[in-house]
């Protein structure tokens, strides 16, 4: 392994372990100042400050969010993440969910963010 390779995937796991314990400040260290976050699910591109009120807010909406059999490649530039968020919702309901997450990297801090969710598992919205 390349010490850029070890740091690209430690920086993934940071990520990754942040949001699983809800610590938005250590996930806000991850982050380069002008990150930005393009998610599939609704087109839309969030700026960093955006993203971090969306994972606060987030914290709440379930009892618990894992992300499993992480499989992570490195590049130069970044690395993609293929994993399968398992997300526990207050009444106990489950959904498990393949995604993948794309990463630009500069001076070990994420600037881009690219997520992909299998949306097709998503309920219905009333």
């Amino acid at each position: 392994m390349s010490a850029v390779d070890t740091r690209h995937r430690r920086l993934c796991h940071t990520l990754f372990d942040a949001i699983e314990q809800g610590d938005i400040a250590a996930v806000d260290a991850c982050y380069a100042p002008e990150m930005t976050m393009w998610f599939n699910v609704t087109g839309q591109t969030s700026t960093r400050e955006e993203n971090l009120a969306a994972l606060t807010t987030g914290k709440g909406l379930h009892r618990r969010r894992t992300y499993n059999d992480r499989q992570i490649r490195t590049f130069d530039d970044g690395f993609i993440a293929q994993y399968t968020c398992h997300v526990v919702a207050h009444n106990g309901a489950q959904v498990a969910l393949s995604a993948c997450l794309v990463a630009e990297v500069h001076d070990d801090k994420i600037v881009k963010l690219f997520e992909y969710l299998d949306s097709g598992k998503f309920g219905a919205r009333r």
